[in-house]
């Protein structure tokens, strides 16, 4: 009950921030202006993530979670460096140096069962691992963050599939869902608001990092299946930038460059494709959510299936440019 509580004012706050901030983003300026790699016509205010940062925070101020809070806390610095960047810009690697900080801190002062476990050498090689998978997340997070709707909408989904999964430090996630689903509506096609770097950066940092903390199951001892089953939820978005990453390196591109050949880019030629694309992707991560849950209850036929059901996703995936014009 209150995490529904928590939820529903972290629904409001965000909600009712948005006009604000639209209205501060228009009068100074502060707006996202179409170029020849957008998907969008019209200059657009791309502070979303403030009112999900601030939502959340409402939200999670109701809550009792053990751990939540050094979570946050370390989310907190990745979305002030993406607030910098939405208002004044920064090169990729300092963005990218202090994800990286951020995650670092993070599972040293509180590293997660997967980490604790690990002796020597394993230990190190697990942390520097964890480190590269919430940075990546949160970068791919960002990286797909390109149409109305978008990413707003697939962390909605996966933060209610994550809930279940992550223990007591995902205890945020009701008012995470919250906040982003009062920042959705105004991001529907055509979007007002865009969510920004910040907004981007922590979605991705907070569901990532929430992965890493997933406990036991069924009170076994811990074994890598309660992360694998969290991470297989991500699958539609670490397929497609993976997927894209490979084939621009296949065709001796800059990864580096902006581009529009992600997935979800090449199946939305025009703007009024966006919420087709959103709703296709929203319909993929529910897949993919329903796969993690399966290989949570850790009986072998549901891990299989599981297993086969995220990969049906990423076979789909690869084929919806041609099935989708």
């Amino acid at each position: 009950m209150t995490g529904l509580v928590a939820g529903g004012v972290a629904f409001l706050v965000a909600g009712a921030l948005v006009p604000l901030l639209v209205r501060f983003a228009v009068g100074r300026n502060l707006l996202d202006v179409p170029n020849l790699r957008s998907s969008h016509e019209v200059p657009t205010p791309r502070l979303g993530g403030v009112a999900i940062f601030v939502g959340t925070l409402a939200g999670a101020a109701l809550l009792r979670s053990e751990g939540m809070v050094p979570l946050l806390l370390a989310a907190a610095l990745v979305w002030a460096v993406g607030l910098v960047d939405d208002l004044w810009g920064l090169h990729f690697g300092v963005k990218a140096a202090f994800q990286a900080l951020a995650a670092a801190g993070l599972l040293f002062f509180y590293p997660p069962t997967i980490l604790s476990a690990a002796p020597g050498i394993l230990g190190i090689l697990l942390f520097a691992i964890a480190v590269l998978w919430i940075v990546s997340l949160s970068n791919a997070f960002n990286f797909m963050d390109g149409i109305d709707g978008f990413t707003g909408g697939v962390a909605l989904v996966n933060a209610l599939f994550l809930v279940p999964l992550v223990g007591t430090m995902g205890g945020f996630l009701p008012a995470l869902v919250g906040a982003t689903a009062g920042f959705l509506i105004w991001n529907i096609s055509p979007a007002s608001i865009f969510v920004g770097d910040s907004g981007a950066y922590f979605l991705g940092f907070t569901l990532s990092a929430s992965a890493l903390y997933a406990p036991a199951l069924s009170g076994q001892q811990w074994t890598p299946l309660g992360f694998l089953a969290c991470a297989v939820i991500f699958t539609p978005y670490l397929f497609d930038t993976g997927y894209t990453l490979i084939r621009r390196l296949k065709g001796g591109k800059n990864i580096f460059l902006a581009h529009r050949e992600h997935i979800y880019q090449r199946i939305t030629p025009t703007t009024q494709m966006h919420r087709r694309t959103s709703n296709l992707y929203y319909g993929l991560n529910i897949l993919a959510g329903f796969a993690g849950v399966l290989i949570a209850t850790g009986n072998t036929p549901s891990i299989l299936a599981g297993i086969t059901l995220a990969l049906a996703c990423c076979v789909l995936l690869a084929a919806l440019p041609k099935l989708v014009s």
